[in-house]
């Protein structure tokens, strides 16, 4: 006899409809009500990752005053614990056992053993059902004694610590890196007959990234799969619920189960054999909604499969990846719009026939700036979602003149976590000519936001990167200085002393999302104001280093080139219509045989109207002088 068959339904349990779990961080009470609006199948009501160390005893409180509200106790609910042995998770379970009733749950975190899961089971009414979070590779390990354990009636998949914990690389960009994870877990989970659950997807408005990896753990066996946001309920219901054919067999089954009465040893159906597995799918199969018939289902033009095009999160970089820009030749077109904007008056970048004379060749000096603004902007595939870039370190520059291609590939060297759910990369760019040669050698350092409300944990030492640049052998050999003394507009090296210099005149930016295009950068924050921090349009950093130079040509107007920044950090955003002051110091003098280096420090302020000055850029960096 098939056991559990004798008496039906009441012997095989049918679990609560699981399809999706919506979690919302515990100490906000505006997200609790917009998760009870929604349509998920249990809210999760989250102590621990979403909520910071200082706020954990608010959210504890703030999550008792939820659940005695109007319309909670209808509804299927969970409360994720802190982790046990952390000093919060025995007020959390004290305060979940006061909590207990029907539909009522515990989400486990980091769970490891069935002995871990029998501590939090003793603190607790037997009322009170355990979803076990396997997100170590130790729980996943011992997912099946976990599963097994006493109360518990569901596993789930933490996708971000144990990505972490494995030391993974890149995992959320390849679901199928965690089909034996999943495959474990699913084992686990169906050798107890406990529900299983997947992670989140941490890409917010993927709704395509989203329905093919419900699609992928549907196919798979799991029951349903954790949202973080209202916005993910629906596609996850909606990937989950049953078709009018799955619910046929179902309901066959179980009418077949039946008909044969208590005590049948054998049941079969269109000649295959029946056995508790299949009935416990039949059962759980008929508890799941219909799938809306086609003519209920979304448009045409919604179900289509739409590919987000999106740039990476903090925690979808790895050590080691590589990226690549369009090669980009600079035509005179790029050096108007630059020059127009940044308003510079370097002397070789505007009389082509002094040019000639100090170099040599025809044509006209690529400005430095703007060879760097290009590479820069070249090498913002993996920063897209920059939230401001923290300083550049170690550029060195070597003079070209327009015409040339620049080729740029940004590699990730480092990273380090930060808090608020972001963290710091550390690119280190090069750029090359169309004949392979060193132009730009640099590193630079942006913030960017986590998928997840914690980025998981890096910790590299940022201060390792970097170097001293040799700057004499920037030093053009060829070029001869002579011709820029003939008609001096200003003091020659011979003439310089140290000091500060301190501009009168601002210079109100404008033209800051053209600049940012022109340069082929890919950062949202500088281009659409609703993916910047600030609520507003975040100027391009090299805009700011940019009118600095200029501010540079006005002190030392007869300036030849600028070859390397020693370091270059930004203090503060600058928006579109701030005016922008800069103070020049030169610290130190060089000389050569022809002219000299001059190491100089410039400080800007940006001051928007009605508004104190603040500071936005120091930067320190090297220039030719005749």
């Amino acid at each position: 006899m098939l056991a559990g068959m004798a008496s039906g339904p009441d012997v095989v349990a049918v679990p609560a409809v699981h399809r999706s779990c919506l979690v919302v961080p515990g100490h906000t009470a505006r997200m609790h009500d917009k998760a009870l609006a929604s349509d998920a199948d249990e809210i999760v009501l989250d102590l621990e990752d979403a909520v910071a160390p200082e706020a954990k005893d608010e959210a504890r409180d703030q999550v008792t005053q939820t659940l005695a509200g109007d319309g909670w106790a209808a509804h299927t609910v969970a409360v994720r614990v802190n982790a046990l042995g952390t000093t919060h998770a025995a007020a959390d379970l004290a305060a979940c056992a006061a909590l207990a009733r029907d539909g009522f749950s515990v989400v486990l975190p980091k769970a490891e053993t069935s002995e871990g899961v029998a501590r939090a089971r003793a603190a607790l009414p037997p009322s009170v059902a355990l979803q076990a979070l396997i997100e170590t590779p130790a729980g996943l390990l011992a997912a099946r004694e976990i599963a097994a354990a006493d109360g518990v009636t569901a596993l789930i998949l933490g996708y971000a610590d144990l990505a972490a914990a494995l030391g993974r690389r890149g995992a959320v960009r390849d679901p199928a890196r965690w089909l034996v994870a999943q495959e474990l877990l699913l084992a686990a989970a169906r050798a107890a007959g406990v529900d299983a659950i997947d992670g989140p997807h941490f890409a917010l408005g993927d709704r395509a990234g989203l329905r093919a990896a419900v699609q992928g753990v549907r196919e798979l066996g799991f029951d349903g799969k954790w949202a973080i946001h209202p916005e993910q309920v629906g596609p996850i219901n909606e990937g989950f619920a049953a078709g009018a054919d799955e619910h046929a067999w179902a309901a066959a089954v179980i009418d077949a189960v039946a008909a044969a009465g208590a005590g049948s040893a054998v049941v079969a159906l269109d000649g295959q054999m029946l056995d508790e597995a299949m009935v416990r799918r039949a059962r759980r199969t008929a508890a799941l909604p219909a799938r809306p018939a086609p003519d209920q289902a979304a448009s045409p033009a919604e179900a289509d499969p739409v590919t987000e095009v999106a740039p990476p999160y903090f925690d979808d970089l790895a050590v080691g990846d590589v990226f690549h820009a369009p090669g980009m030749t600079l035509l005179d077109g790029h050096a108007a719009l630059h020059q127009a904007v940044i308003g510079d008056r370097l002397r070789l970048s505007l009389d082509a026939p002094l040019y000639e004379a100090v170099t040599g060749s025809p044509g006209l000096l690529a400005h430095p700036a703007l060879v760097c603004d290009i590479a820069i902007g070249q090498s913002t595939p993996p920063s897209g979602r920059v939230l401001g870039n923290l300083f550049y370190r170690g550029l060195a520059v070597r003079p070209v003149a327009m015409g040339t291609t620049l080729r740029t590939r940004t590699e990730i060297v480092a990273l380090r976590s930060a808090s608020g759910g972001r963290g710091v990369a550390a690119l280190r760019v090069t750029t090359t000519d169309a004949d392979g040669r060193d132009v730009l050698d640099f590193w630079r350092c942006p913030l960017l936001p986590a998928r997840a409300k914690e980025a998981p944990p890096r910790s590299a030492d940022l201060d390792a990167f970097g170097h001293d640049v040799d700057v004499r052998r920037l030093v053009p050999a060829a070029w001869d200085l002579e011709p820029l003394r003939r008609a001096p507009l200003g003091a020659l090296f011979a003439d310089l002393k140290l000091g500060m210099f301190r501009l009168e005149a601002g210079e109100t930016v404008t033209s800051a999302p053209e600049l940012a295009r022109m340069t082929l950068n890919l950062a949202m924050t500088h281009t659409d104001g609703t993916a910047s921090a600030h609520g507003q349009r975040l100027v391009y950093g090299g805009h700011v280093i940019g009118v600095a130079a200029a501010h540079l040509t006005r002190v030392l107007p007869d300036l030849a080139t600028i070859l390397a920044w020693h370091a270059c950090d930004h203090l503060g955003p600058t928006f579109e219509g701030d005016v922008l002051r800069t103070t020049i110091a030169l610290e130190a003098l060089d000389p050569l045989a022809d002219g000299g280096l001059v190491h100089f420090r410039a400080r800007t302020s940006a001051q928007a109207p009605a508004e104190e000055p603040r500071d936005v850029l120091d930067w320190r960096a090297v220039a030719l002088m005749p």
